[in-house]
């Protein structure tokens, strides 16, 4: 007769020969789960805080100049393991303004964002993968302002442009197979503008002809931005 404590002998004899082999799968599921990853977004994003300081005070919120951006995304890095990715981004995003401009003239705005980001992803389940992640940049935001008479074009620019500290992100991939994968995203990207930019160009002007000039400044009175955004990443990985 099989006695209680024969029994708890038999099972931790089987644990701990099935252990070693538990450990050579986790490790080959690992390995096999290095390589190469190219990541692909698009989503929607609002400004918050402001993009400088004044002597007499703080100028106006970044969302009573700019309403929302349409950020575009690819990024292309590498992962170590199941778990460990690094790699490089570029991010190019349309920019609603806040106001409608004149109706003699047009106006546009646009956002670039490149740097690095690191991210650490969970397995929730053979499809299932949240993760989080953190990034370092810089960040370049332009406006312009374009008006034409009698053949004469004119473009005014303005923008501002500094580093990007921490962009705080979070999402959950869903594995479609070993190569794609979908899923929603979130993030927080803080920052300040370091220098600030301006130009003109005019074409057709009597007598003169084309003029073009631009210069840029440091901002003597920094202050904390930020642009919280969400949408959807597609990530394929080689």
């Amino acid at each position: 007769m099989t006695t209680p404590r024969t029994l708890w002998k038999l099972t931790t004899l089987s644990l701990m020969l099935s252990a070693p082999a538990f450990a050579a799968d986790e490790v080959e599921q690992a390995q096999e789960d290095r390589g190469f990853a190219l990541g692909l977004r698009a989503g929607y994003g609002v400004p918050l805080g402001h993009a400088a300081g004044s002597d007499l005070g703080e100028t106006p919120k970044m969302s009573e100049v700019f309403k929302s951006a349409i950020p575009l995304q690819v990024e292309a890095g590498y992962f170590f393991n199941s778990n460990v990715y690094l790699g490089a981004y570029f991010q190019y995003a349309p920019v609603l303004i806040a106001e409608d401009c004149d109706s003699d003239v047009s106006c546009s705005a646009n956002q670039m964002r490149f740097g690095i980001n690191a991210s650490y992803h969970f397995r929730a389940g053979e499809k299932l993968m949240p993760w989080m992640g953190l990034g370092i940049g810089y960040e370049m935001l332009k406006l312009n302002v374009s008006s034409s008479e009698d053949g004469v074009e004119a473009t005014i620019g303005t923008g501002v442009r500094g580093i990007e500290f921490a962009a705080l992100q979070a999402g959950a991939d869903y594995r479609i197979n070993d190569t794609f994968s979908i899923g929603p995203y979130l993030s927080l990207a803080a920052g300040v503008y370091q220098s600030s930019t301006s130009s003109i160009e005019m074409k057709n002007v009597p007598i003169i002809g084309d003029v073009s000039e631009s210069e840029s400044e440091s901002i003597d009175n920094k202050t904390v931005h930020a642009w919280l955004s969400g949408g959807v990443r597609m990530q394929f990985r080689f």
